[in-house]
C-alpha cells in the first residue's frame, strides 16, 4: 500500500520538509504517481522514516545512517560509533557542568569574567582546543574524498554512452549506485544523494574521469561553518605537504648561513624543485585539461 507524503508524515511524525530533505540525502526513493508525479511511500519507506527518526533522535549523523542503510556499516558498528560521540558529548557537557560548579557568586555585578575566561582558556590549552582542530581537520579530509574523486576508465569516454557505460561500470565495482541524470560528454549523475559533474582529462598515463560535486553545500561537514571548511581545506591540501617539505630539509637549513646570498640561492632553487614536483603530480594526475 501507498502512501501521500501528508500520510507518511502522520505516520511517522516526520515533518514533510524533513521527508524531502531526508530523499534529497538519499534515505529515501519514493516512487511517483503517474498521473500526477506526486510521490508515493511503501509500506517499507514508512519503516525507514521510523528508523530515520529513531536514529536522528538518538543524535546520529545522517551520512552514518545512510551508510548504514547501505550497508557499508552493520547496525552494530553504527551504535558502537554513535556512542563513541555520545561518550565525547558527555565528557563535554560534564567539563561544563563542572566548570558551572566553580560559579559561586550570587549577583551578576560579583562575576569576574576574566578569571573564569582565563581558567577556561587554561584548560583548553591543555588540550580540548587540539582534539577539537584533530577532529575538524579529519572530517574535512573525509570531505575531500566525497567532494571529488577520480578513475581509470577502460573507454576514451569521447562519447556520451561510453561515458556513461564506464560511470556505470565503476558504481557496481565500487558498491556505489549511481543514477545518470543528464546524458553527455560531461554528464551529471547522483550517487550516494548528491548530485556530481563528471568530466575527462587527458595525462601521460591516458584518459582519467573526474567527478565533483555540483553542490557546495553538499561537502562542507554538518555542523561546521564554511569560513572553519575553507582554512581547514588549505590546509589539508597546502600546509602540511610544506611542512612535510621544511621537515625533511631541516638539516640543510640548519647548515645554511641566511645573511649569505648563496643561502637564499639554495632556498630558490628548493622552492623552484617543490614546485615542479608538485606541477608533475599535477599533470600525472590527469588534471592539466579538462576534456
Amino acid at each position: 500500500m501507498s502512501r501521500t507524503i501528508k500520510e507518511a508524515e502522520e505516520l511517522t511524525k516526520v515533518t514533510s520538509q524533513n521527508i524531502r530533505y531526508y530523499e534529497k540525502q538519499g534515505l529515501l526513493a519514493p516512487k511517483r504517481d503517474k498521473e500526477n508525479s506526486y510521490r508515493l511511500y511503501s509500506e517499507e519507506e514508512i519503516s525507514r522514516l521510523k528508523l530515520i527518526r529513531l536514529f536522528r533522535k538518538l543524535g546520529m549523523p545522517i551520512g552514518e545512517i545512510r551508510r548504514m542503510f547501505e550497508g557499508d556499516i552493520s547496525l552494530e558498528e553504527a551504535i558502537g560509533d554513535q556512542i563513541s560521540r555520545l561518550q565525547s558529548q558527555k565528557e563535554e557537557l560534564t567539563a561544563a557542568l563542572e566548570f558551572c560548579g566553580r560559579i559561586k557568586e550570587n549577583q551578576l555585578a560579583d562575576v569576574d569574567p576574566d578569571l573564569y575566561l582565563e581558567e577556561m582558556e587554561q584548560e583548553e590549552k591543555r588540550g580540548s582546543v587540539f582534539m577539537d582542530f584533530v577532529n575538524d581537520y579529519a572530517r574535512v579530509v573525509r570531505s575531500e574524498a566525497i567532494r571529488e574523486f577520480s578513475f581509470m576508465p577502460d573507454d576514451r569516454c569521447d562519447e556520451p554512452d561510453t561515458f556513461e557505460r564506464e560511470l556505470l561500470k565503476y558504481g557496481k565495482e565500487n558498491g556505489k549506485t549511481i543514477i545518470i541524470t543528464k546524458k553527455s560528454r560531461s554528464p551529471h549523475f547522483m550517487m550516494d544523494g548528491k548530485e556530481y559533474r563528471a568530466y575527462r582529462t587527458s595525462s601521460r598515463f591516458g584518459i582519467v574521469v573526474h567527478c565533483e560535486l555540483v553542490h557546495p553545500e553538499d561537502y562542507v561537514p554538518e555542523g561546521m561553518s564554511r569560513r572553519k571548511y575553507r582554512l581547514l581545506r588549505v590546509i589539508s591540501i597546502a600546509v602540511l605537504p610544506l611542512i612535510l617539505f621544511a621537515a625533511s630539509n631541516l638539516w640543510i637549513f640548519k647548515q645554511m648561513d641566511f645573511g649569505s646570498l648563496l643561502t637564499w640561492l639554495a632556498l630558490f632553487v628548493l622552492a623552484v624543485v617543490l614546485l615542479a614536483d608538485l606541477c608533475f603530480l599535477y599533470y600525472s594526475c590527469g588534471k592539466n585539461f579538462r576534456g
